[in-house]
């Protein structure tokens, strides 16, 4: 016996029979058709399991002993002078928003006229960072996409 889910999940196979060419030949085109509907079998889907994999755990323990590491976002700022070196933004990042951030400057194809800048904040401080009211007229920031590129990227971290 087969379940409604099995009934649903069936499709139809069809045989081909060796039938001789003369034998065709000779048949109406009815009784041809007649034959090929015939020679369908009903099959049952044969499915994988749905892989179940373990629900994670998040910790709930006040008191540590390990320290736990700050979740960071990158946020993607250009527009700057070409000039403006990443100690200089970090800086600003750091005094104006009162956290603590990393940045990177990039290597664009618009570098003779202005720079682009790679920023790691805390998550917490995301919104706070995107706030337009807090940057200058022209200056983009964004989420940053993390793109994957096959050219070589400078990189200049600054992390202290």
């Amino acid at each position: 016996q087969t379940t409604s889910k099995q009934k649903r999940e069936t499709t139809l196979l069809y045989i081909e029979d060796e039938i001789s060419e003369s034998k065709e030949e000779q048949q109406s085109p009815k009784v041809k058709i007649q034959q090929e509907r015939e020679n369908w079998r009903e099959v049952v889907k044969k499915r994988n399991p749905k892989q179940t994999r373990p629900v994670p755990i998040k910790g709930a323990m006040d008191k540590f002993s390990l320290t736990i590491a700050e979740q960071q976002s990158c946020l993607f700022l250009s527009g700057l002078d070409p000039d403006i070196e990443p100690e200089e933004v970090k800086e600003y990042i750091d005094t104006t928003f009162k956290i603590s951030s990393k940045c990177e400057k990039m290597k664009t194809k618009k570098d003779r006229f202005k720079s682009s800048f790679k920023v790691y904040v805390p998550t917490d401080s995301k919104q706070q960072v995107l706030n337009e009211n807090m940057w200058g007229k022209g200056i983009v920031i964004n989420h940053f996409l993390h793109i994957r590129r096959n050219f070589n990227r400078e990189v200049n971290p600054v992390t202290a």
